[in-house]
């Protein structure tokens, strides 16, 4: 009987085979180079997902391309949002922009709270790898991260979609596109995502690390002409998020028998989900974006002329001890603008016989940022005091320092206002000359200049009054000042490729290409002198090959590569305060390898590998250990969040179910990484070994794509994953981290018509 149902079964997918006929992978359609391209066809180091792809996977943010991208770090928890793309990162400080450009529909976007706005209604991201200055531009010293909406179309089209799940997750997607006409067409999107935090504040009584987000889209095509279009595009977004899931992971016996007299229940164990912080941590943000962008066909060439108007304000209220000792509040806010035009030219392919195509233009942008930060320290001394009092502490001779201010006089406030102003203009060009068939040489070119102007004043108050307070002045090595200046930063960013097609499924390449991220001030610098940071920059190398394998079923993409930095930007904790600064030399080195495939019985997936080993080759002057005396040698250490594997595995099995017009799809991630560091200074508690999680996926689906239910296991196997973690200023010796969210179950219904 078993062997007759085996039979019936293999007999049953063989005819689901011939029924099918042999799979092919889909085309993945890019614009790394400004035009349509097969990815395949590329000599560039991405990974490009599709809308399908994202769907199937269940990917809805940033963190979760990072999952599943190999060299691509995310640590999502504005304002504290970085990504880094083969060890490369950027600064916490509002005075910088990211090291890994963004860009959204195909305009430069200077700050990472448009990330969530941006994920929505997503037709494509693609995540370049290596600098990319010659054709992106500003910023994109490590890569670029390149998404694409879906645009206006002459189709009718309404989607909802609505999800569930753990930590009373409220997430609606609604979606429409309706033609005006036969020339004309708007589509308009809007999301709202409400979920609650994983982490529980015992000294508050509330959840942390919740999420309240709403963001709305509107886009409006209008083909004026058969040969001319414009799109006007505007994106809201409004986003709330509790601040407050970091954890203690160690502190003296002083600093924790001072933190269980205001709260028993602090534990200093980051596996439990629990936290224990006084001050009610949250991150406000409004912004919005628009734009209008013409496309003109003319003479054979595409001509865009792209202008946008991006804003963001953001407001941080932070417990910067993150423990329940009324010790220091934080508050970090910003008021961002900024306002870019892009002129491009691009030609056809093969001019001139087959031999050149080009592409070429000028970009100007202007930004102003308005930049407030506050930080009281003991703002009720009377509180402090009671506590050190009753549990006999000093907190390494603060107690002291508290004695000039008593009763109910307020603590000491460390005020910093400032204003940055940056101008940035860069003609660029680049041109492939095919000497034949398959042997084809690009070369590539970016001349910017950026201009930035800083005002900015520090001020310190105790007692409501202008005294220098002993706690900023002493602990903090805080001074009084005003700084006005202002900076020229001029580059040259060339770029090289030598590419070999021997065959239609085959692509070799080879890359030389040079980056730059100009110089700025610190934000939130407690000392003029250490306020400015020289630009860095960065010399990169790249081998590469691309294949399609068994007509078509398979790709096989493998690149290796070398990089050399020179004043690298970071930020590191010195004594009591974290500060920017420059690392004078490190190498980023190694590879990356990706497969998908697919299969006649219904089996499909991907897999990746990364090889990393990044490293300070100079850097004699840096961050120390808590208790160690400064400067230490970082030479020849590693860079934090630079882990040296990492690799994915994923497989979906999808079945139609026989005579029933419904699918199903089942699938799985695996996802590994090795050890981490988790800040420069290489204390070794502020590691991450390596772990391993699971995600885990069940989907039923119309087979027109009417509508589909799908379940998502995220983190099934419950691991305990740190993914942030550091020094506590003011207390030596004490650490906190974050972890990842532990085991969660979304659940997805979707209706298209």
């Amino acid at each position: 009987m078993f062997k007759r149902l085996v039979s019936f079964a293999l007999l049953l997918a063989a005819q689901d085979v011939l029924a099918r006929g042999a799979p092919v992978l889909e085309e993945i359609i890019i614009t790394a180079q400004k035009r349509e391209e097969n990815l395949q066809d590329v000599p560039i180091s991405l990974v490009a997902i599709s809308a399908q792809a994202m769907q199937d996977g269940n990917i809805d943010d940033m963190s979760d391309i990072a999952a599943v991208t190999p060299n691509l770090s995310v640590f999502s928890h504005p304002p504290l949002t970085s990504l880094r793309i083969r060890g490369l990162g950027s600064p916490f400080d509002k005075g910088f922009e990211q090291s890994a450009g963004l860009f959204l529909d195909g305009v430069y976007l200077g700050r990472l709270a448009f990330l969530d706005a941006a994920f929505l209604d997503v037709a494509s991201v693609e995540v370049l790898r290596g600098p990319q200055g010659t054709l992106f531009g500003k910023n994109t010293i490590s890569g670029a991260i390149s998404i694409r909406s879906v645009q206006p179309s002459q189709d009718p089209e309404f989607m909802a979609e609505a999800l569930t799940g753990d930590d009373d997750l409220e997430k609606y997607t609604l979606t429409g596109n309706i033609p005006l006409g036969d020339t004309a067409a708007l589509r308009a999107s809007t999301l709202v995502n409400k979920r609650d935090g994983t982490v529980y504040n015992t000294t508050l009584d509330r959840d942390e690390g919740g999420i309240d987000s709403r963001v709305g889209r509107l886009q409006l095509r209008w083909d004026i002409l058969d040969w001319l279009d414009v799109t006007v595009a505007a994106t809201d977004t409004n986003q709330e998020f509790r601040l407050g899931s970091f954890q203690i992971r160690a502190a003296t016996d002083e600093q924790f028998a001072l933190m269980q007299f205001y709260d028993p229940s602090v534990e200093k164990d980051t596996s439990n989900n629990q936290s224990a912080q006084d001050y009610p941590a949250m991150t406000y943000q409004t912004g919005n974006k628009f734009d209008i962008r013409f496309n003109a066909s003319l003479w054979g060439h595409e001509f865009s002329w792209i202008n946008a108007l991006s804003s963001i304000k953001e407001q941080s209220l932070t417990d910067l001890d993150f423990s329940p000792i009324p010790l220091l509040f934080f508050l970090n806010g910003e008021d961002y603008e900024q306002l870019s035009s892009e002129l491009r030219i691009v030609s056809p392919i093969g001019m001139f016989g087959g031999k050149l195509d080009y592409v070429a233009g000028a970009y100007v942008a202007q930004s102003d940022t308005t930049i407030k930060v506050i930080i009281d320290a003991a703002p009720t001394p009377a509180d402090l005091a009671s506590g050190l009092s009753a549990t006999g502490g000093s907190l390494g001779g603060l107690a002291s320092l508290l004695n000039p201010v008593t009763g109910d006089a307020p603590g000491e406030r460390l005020l910093i206002d400032g204003y940055q102003e940056s101008i940035s203009s860069a003609v660029y060009a680049q041109a492939t000359w095919h000497f034949n068939d398959s042997l084809s040489l690009t070369g590539g070119i970016r001349v910017s200049t950026e201009t930035k102007d800083v005002d900015q004043t520090l001020q310190l108050f105790t007692a409501g009054t202008d005294l220098d307070g002993p706690v900023f002045t002493q602990v903090v090595t805080a001074e009084e000042y005003r700084l006005v200046d202002k900076r020229v930063d001029r580059d040259v960013s060339p770029k090289v490729s030598l590419n070999w097609l021997p065959s239609d499924d085959l692509t070799f390449y080879a890359s030389a290409a040079k980056g730059f991220k100009s110089g700025g001030y610190s934000g939130s610098a407690v000392r003029a002198e250490i306020a400015e940071v020289e630009p860095e920059s960065s010399s990169t190398y790249e081998i590469g090959a691309k294949t399609r394998l068994l007509d078509g079923a398979a790709t096989l993409n493998a690149a290796t590569f070398y990089t050399e930095f020179e004043d690298l930007q970071l930020t590191i904790f010195e004594g009591n305060v974290s500060r920017i600064s420059n690392a004078a030399g490190a190498i980023s080195k190694g590879a990356e390898v990706e497969a998908a495939y697919v299969t006649p019985w219904g089996v499909s997936g991907n897999v990746s590998l990364a090889y990393l080993d990044a490293t300070f080759t100079d850097y004699a002057n840096g961050p120390c250990p808590a208790g160690e005396d400064t400067p230490c040698d970082l030479s020849g250490k590693p860079l934090a969040f630079a882990p040296l594997w990492k690799s994915t595995f994923s497989v979906n099995y999808f079945h139609d179910l026989w005579a029933l017009p419904v699918n199903i799809l089942l699938g799985f991630d695996l996802l590994y990484e090795a050890d981490k560091l988790l800040q420069s200074d290489q204390d070794p508690i502020d590691v991450q070994g390596e772990f391993a999680t699971v995600n885990l996926r069940m989907r039923l689906a119309d087979d027109n794509d009417r509508w589909s239910l799908q379940a998502f296991v995220r983190n099934a196997s419950d691991e305990f994953v740190l993914d942030g973690g550091g020094d506590i200023p003011t207390l030596s010796g004490a650490h906190f981290g974050r972890s990842i969210a532990p085991r969660q179950l979304d659940i997805a219904l979707r209706f298209k018509f």
